[in-house]
C-alpha cells in the first residue's frame, strides 16, 4: 500500500509510437496471436469443461499480460518470482509499478479512455476502486466459468480475512465483484516497548497509572503519553517525541489518520450509508454535528504535542521518524514492520518495539451515544481487471489474478520481502504461526495478533466512505485539517468547511 521503491519507474511508450509499430508487430506473432495493447500478446487454445486442470492453466500459452500495480512488497515478491507463474501456464506477466498516486493516474486514463494497455490493475479500494468502479470487469461470470482454473479454497467471502473480499472487490452493488484482494495494509499501534518500561515509573508519578500499552489504551493515554515525552525532551532529557500524526502530502492517509480517531469514539462515520458497500449518493455528511467538532478539538490538542514535523510527515517519512528513534509511537500500516525490524536501517528494531491494536475511544470523548472502540482502517489492494479487455484477455488475466491471491503465492510473498496476507489459509501454516512470536524470519507476523486477531473485526473496523467522489474527498479533509492543526481554524470551523465543500461535492 504505502511501500516506496528505489526503482519506482515506468516504461512510456507513446499511443503514436505503439500504433506505429502495431502492424509489424502483430505480423511477427504467428497464427492463432494477436496484439491487443501495449505488450499485450493473446493466443488461445480451445479447453473443455472436462479438460485437465494443466490445459486449463495453459489454454493462453504464448500469451503477454502488462500488471499496473502499486509499488507494494507483494509486486515486488511476485515480480521477482514471475518465472513460477510462467512455467506453470506459458503466460508472460509484465509488471509495471510505480507510487500509488501515479498508478491511480495511469490506470483511470486507461479505463476511461476506453482502452486495455492494462489488462490488470492494482485496485485500492477507495482511492481507485472507488472512482473507477464501473470500468473493471465483473469477474463473477469468470469464477463461475469450469473451463477456468479456480483456486481450492474458492473466493467467497470466507476465504479471506473479515471485511477483505467486500473492502476492495465489492462497490455500490453487491453482486457485481471486481477485485480480489491482494494484499493488504491495516492501521496497528508500534510503540517502543524499550522507553514505556524505562520511564513508566516517573510517568506514573505525575498521572497515576502505569505506562504500558494494551488493547484498553485509549486515546487519552496516548495524549498523555505524548504530553509526557514532549515535557520531558523540553526540560533537557534526550528522550524522543511521543507521538506524530500522517499530516503530508498524500491526502487519502491524512484522510485515514482522522478517521480513525473519529470511529473509535461512537463509531462515527462521514455518511450514514452501509460503510463497506458504499453508495454513488451518499447525502449530507455527519462532519460538521458536535462529535465531528470534539474530535476535531482532541486531534488538534494530539497534533499540539506531536513530533515538530508533524505537519510535513506523510506516512512513509512517518515510519523514517519512527525508525530514527525521534518518537516513542506510531499507528502505522502493519505492513511496515518488516523494516521497523531491520537493525540495519531501525534503532526500535531487535525487540524495542511492541506491536498492538489501534487506541481505542473514550467514553468522556464520546457524544452520540456510540460505543467506545479501537477504530481500526486500512488500504485493501485488490487485483482487478481492464473492462475494456477482450473477452480471452480477461481470462488470461484472471488466471493469473487466482495465481497471485493464492494461498502459496501469498506465503512466499510473506517469507520474501515481508507481505501481508489477505487468505486466511496462510495463518494455518506451520511456519507463519511459529513466526507470529520472536525471533522470527517474517517480521510483519508479529503485527498479525493486533492486526488479523484483532482490529479487522466488528465492531473496530471502519472502511469508507466509498462513493465516486472519494479522492477530492481526500483532499478537501486533508487540507482543512491541516489548517485546523496550523492554528489557522478553530476546530468547528473546520468541521464546518469539511461539511459545505462536501455537500457541495455529492449535490446536497
Amino acid at each position: 500500500m504505502f511501500y516506496a521503491p528505489k526503482n519506482a519507474l515506468h516504461r512510456k511508450v507513446s499511443r503514436r509510437k505503439f500504433l506505429e509499430l502495431g502492424g509489424g508487430a502483430a505480423g511477427a506473432l504467428g497464427v492463432g496471436s494477436m496484439a491487443v495493447g501495449l505488450g499485450t500478446t493473446i493466443t488461445r487454445r480451445p479447453v473443455y469443461a472436462a479438460s485437465s486442470e494443466e490445459a486449463k492453466w495453459r489454454q493462453y500459452e504464448g500469451t503477454k499480460l502488462v500488471f499496473m500495480s502499486e509499488n507494494t512488497p507483494p509486486s515486488f515478491a511476485i515480480r521477482d518470482n514471475i518465472k513460477a507463474f510462467y512455467d506453470k501456464t506459458g503466460i508472460e506477466v509484465e509488471i509495471i509499478t510505480d507510487g500509488l498516486p501515479v498508478v491511480q493516474q495511469k490506470i483511470g486514463i486507461d479505463l476511461r479512455s476506453g482502452n486495455s494497455d492494462f489488462a490488470l490493475n492494482y485496485v485500492q479500494d477507495k482511492p481507485i476502486g472507488a472512482p473507477f468502479a464501473d470500468f473493471f470487469a465483473d469477474l463473477t461470470p469468470l469464477i463461475g466459468d469450469d473451463t477456468l482454473p479456480q483456486d481450492p479454497e474458492g473466493v467467497d467471502r470466507d476465504a479471506w480475512f473479515p471485511n477483505f473480499r467486500d473492502a476492495c472487490g465489492l462497490y455500490y452493488d453487491s453482486d457485481r465483484l471486481i477485485a480480489l484482494p491482494y494484499d493488504s495494509a491495516v492501521a496497528c499501534t508500534f510503540y517502543r516497548q524499550d522507553l514505556f518500561e524505562k520511564y513508566s515509573k516517573l510517568f506514573e508519578q505525575e498521572y497515576g497509572y502505569r505506562m504500558e500499552y494494551t488493547a484498553d489504551t485509549t486515546w487519552q493515554n496516548v495524549l498523555d503519553f505524548a504530553t509526557f515525552f514532549k515535557a520531558l525532551k523540553e526540560s533537557g532529557e534526550d528522550v524522543p517525541y511521543g507521538y506524530a500524526q500522517h499530516n503530508g502530502s498524500f491526502a487519502w492517509t491524512t484522510q485515514l489518520d482522522i478517521q480513525r480517531l473519529q470511529f473509535a469514539n461512537g463509531r462515527w462515520t462521514d455518511f450514514d450509508v452501509d460503510d463497506k458497500l458504499g453508495s454513488r449518493e451518499p447525502g449530507p455528511t455527519n462532519w460538521g454535528d458536535e462529535q465531528s467538532i470534539l474530535i476535531m478539538e482532541k486531534q488538534k490538542a494530539l497534533g499540539d504535542v506531536s513530533h515538530p514535523d508533524n505537519l510535513a510527515n506523510g506516512t512513509l517519512e512517518l515510519n523514517t521518524v519512527y525508525q530514527s528513534g525521534q518518537i516513542a509511537m506510531q499507528v502505522q500500516y502493519h505492513e511496515f514492520a518488516a523494516s521497523v525490524e531491520n537493525p540495519e536501517t531501525s534503532v526500535a528494531a531487535g525487540g524495542r518495539t511492541g506491536y498492538g491494536p489501534c487506541p481505542k475511544g473514550v467514553p468522556e470523548w464520546i457524544v452520540n451515544g456510540g460505543p467506545a472502540v479501537n477504530g481500526t482502517n486500512c488500504g485493501i489492494g485488490g487485483i482487478g481487471i481492464n473492462g475494456n479487455a477482450s473477452d480471452d484477455v480477461k481470462r488470461a488475466a484472471y488466471i493469473f489474478s487466482i495465481w497471485a491471491t493464492s494461498r502459496d503465492t501469498q506465503f512466499n510473498v510473506l517469507k520474501g520481502v515481508g507481505g501481508t496476507p489477505t487468505r486466511k489459509s496462510v495463518m494455518d501454516i506451520p511456519e507463519v504461526q511459529k513466526a507470529r512470536q520472536r525471533p522470527t524470519d517474517m517480521p510483519n507476523a508479529l503485527t498479525f495478533d493486533a492486526v488479523y486477531d484483532y482490529g479487522i473485526k466488528d465492531p473496530h473496523f471502519v472502511l469508507g466512505p466509498k462513493f465516486p467522489e472519494a479522492n477530492e474527498y481526500h483532499n478537501i479533509v486533508a487540507a482543512e485539517m491541516q489548517s485546523c492543526l496550523a492554528g489557522r481554524t478553530t476546530a468547528e470551523e473546520t468541521c464546518n468547511r469539511i461539511k459545505e465543500q462536501i455537500d457541495n461535492l455529492n449535490g446536497v
